[in-house]
C-alpha cells in the first residue's frame, strides 16, 4: 500500500504522463476512502467516552478526549482528509490541461 507521504512527494514532479497522475489520483481517492472508515470508528468510540466522561460541561468532554491517542489521530485524519481532497482536486486540474 502506497503511503500518502510517498503519494506527496511523488505528485510534486511536475513532468508526469497522463497515466502516472491518473494512478495517483486514484490512489489518493483510496486513501481518503480508508481514511474515512478509520474516522468512522474512531468517531464511534469518541461518542461512547463522552457519553461514560464525568465531566460536567461538554467542552470538558472533548478537551479530554482530544487528548488521547484517539482523539489525536481523529484531529491528524480529519485535516489529511482535507489536505488529500485538495491535492485530488489539483492533479484533476493537472488532469484536465494535459487533456
Amino acid at each position: 500500500m502506497t503511503t500518502l507521504k510517498d503519494l506527496i512527494v511523488a505528485v510534486k514532479e511536475r513532468n508526469l504522463t497522463k497515466d502516472q497522475l491518473e494512478v495517483y489520483r486514484d490512489s489518493m481517492a483510496e486513501l481518503v476512502a480508508q481514511m474515512h472508515f478509520e474516522l468512522a470508528e474512531i468517531e464511534k468510540e469518541c461518542a461512547l467516552f463522552l457519553d461514560a466522561s464525568e465531566e460536567k460541561t461538554e467542552g470538558g468532554k472533548i478537551r479530554k478526549w482530544k487528548v488521547t491517542s484517539k482523539g489525536q489521530r481523529e484531529i491528524e485524519l480529519k485535516n489529511y482528509i482535507k489536505a488529500t481532497n485538495k491535492m485530488i482536486d489539483s492533479l484533476k486540474s493537472r488532469l484536465f490541461n494535459v487533456y
